[in-house]
């Protein structure tokens, strides 16, 4: 007879304010990491901007929007 899984190890998703703070920490790391940048940064236009502009700065509206909606979120008993 095989013992089942222990009730302690179950996976949960994160919960506390902390955890999706790292986890948008973690993204912006990923969003403006050299090799992303580096595809990000071909010769391309989007209506007459660079792609490497609307990257960057759609990735910072991104992180802030992220950032706003953890921080503010009510009920979080962290």
């Amino acid at each position: 007879m095989r013992p089942g899984p222990s009730p302690r190890l179950r996976l949960t998703r994160p919960a506390g304010k902390r955890e999706r703070l790292i986890a948008a920490f973690l993204l912006g790391l990923a969003l403006f990491s050299p090799p992303l940048l580096n595809v990000a940064s071909r010769d391309y236009m989007v209506a007459g901007i660079p792609f490497l502009v609307l990257w960057l700065f759609g990735g910072w509206l991104a992180l802030i929007v992220i950032m706003a909606l953890v921080v503010e979120r009510s009920g979080d008993g962290d």
